[in-house]
C-alpha cells in the first residue's frame, strides 16, 4: 500500500486530558483529608454519635461547676455551744439544756459558751452525738437550718440526762449542704467535750455499794476460798467467846471471904 503523504491533524486532546487530571489531582486529595480530619474531629467532640451529642457528660460537668461554685460561696461563721462548766449533770436528775448556735460573721461578743470557727453560707445542719454514763441526747429543734448571709443566726437545742455517775462525751458535728439536698459540700471535724456526771445528792451509800460490788466480785473470782475464810473467822469468834471470863460469882464461892480477909 502507499504510504499517505501529507499534513496529519493534532493529537492534542490526550495530553489535555491527562495535564487536566494530573493538575487536579493533589486539590481533591487535600479536599478529601480535610474532610475526613473534619468528621474525625466531630465524631470525637460527639462522644462517638456524630449528630447526637452526649448529655450525661454535659449534665455531669455543670453539678461539678456547681458544687465548685457553692462550696466557694462559703464564708467563715461562729459556732457557740454549751460550756462544759455550765453543764451540771447529776446521775438520774432532771435533763439539762445543751445549745448550740451559728453565726453568720465571727463576733466573740459574748462571755457565755465556748467560741470556735465553723462554715456558714449555706443549709446547715447540726448534730449532737452522746456518750458514756448511759446518757441521752434528746433533739428540740430541726437538724437542718439556713445559714445563707453573714446577718443569719440558727439555735440548735438538746435536752441532756444521764442515769449514772461518770464521765460522758458530747460531740458537735456541723455538715454544710448543697441547697436543700443531701450532697454534702463541708464538714467540719467534731467540737467534743467532756462533763462529769456527779452522783445524787445525799446519797452517802455510795461508797458501800461500791464496796459491796468489790466483795461480790471477789467472793465469785475466790469461789470456796472466800468460804474458809468465812468459816475460820466464825470458828475465831466462838472461841474468843469461850475464852472470856466470866462477870460473875463462881459457884460455891461465899462472898464473906472477902470481907473476913479485910481488916476489921
Amino acid at each position: 500500500m502507499a504510504e499517505q503523504k501529507g499534513p496529519q491533524p493534532p493529537r492534542t486532546p490526550a495530553p489535555v486530558a491527562m495535564s487536566l487530571g494530573s493538575g487536579c489531582f493533589p486539590w481533591t486529595v487535600l479536599a478529601v483529608l480535610i474532610a475526613l480530619v473534619s468528621g474525625l474531629f466531630l465524631f470525637l467532640g460527639h462522644g462517638g454519635e456524630p449528630g447526637k451529642g452526649n448529655p450525661g457528660a454535659s449534665k455531669q460537668q455543670t453539678y461539678v461547676d456547681e458544687i465548685d461554685e457553692a462550696r466557694q460561696q462559703l464564708f467563715k461563721g461562729e459556732l457557740v455551744r454549751t460550756s462544759t462548766s455550765s453543764l451540771h449533770l447529776v446521775a438520774g436528775g432532771d435533763p439539762l439544756p445543751f445549745r448550740a448556735q451559728i453565726l453568720g460573721s465571727w463576733r466573740s461578743d459574748g462571755p457565755d459558751g465556748t467560741h470556735s470557727p465553723t462554715s456558714a453560707g449555706a443549709e446547715i445542719g447540726v448534730k449532737l452525738h452522746c456518750s458514756g454514763a448511759q446518757v441521752r441526747c434528746t433533739p428540740l429543734s430541726s437538724e437542718r437550718q439556713n445559714v445563707i448571709s453573714k446577718t443569719d443566726t440558727a439555735t440548735w437545742l438538746w435536752d441532756v440526762s444521764a442515769e449514772k455517775a461518770g464521765t460522758v462525751t458530747l460531740s458537735v458535728t456541723v455538715t454544710a449542704y448543697y441547697r436543700d439536698s443531701d450532697t454534702v459540700l463541708l464538714e467540719q471535724p467534731p467540737a467534743t467535750t467532756h462533763v462529769k456526771v456527779a452522783a445524787p445528792p445525799g446519797d452517802s451509800t455510795i461508797w458501800v455499794k461500791q464496796a459491796w460490788q468489790w466483795i461480790s466480785g471477789a467472793i465469785t473470782s475466790l469461789g470456796g476460798l472466800a468460804v474458809s475464810v468465812t468459816a475460820v473467822i466464825t470458828l475465831a469468834v466462838m472461841v474468843a467467846r469461850r475464852t472470856t471470863p466470866a462477870t460473875g460469882p463462881e459457884p460455891g464461892h461465899d462472898d464473906t471471904d472477902a470481907d473476913t480477909d479485910s481488916p476489921s
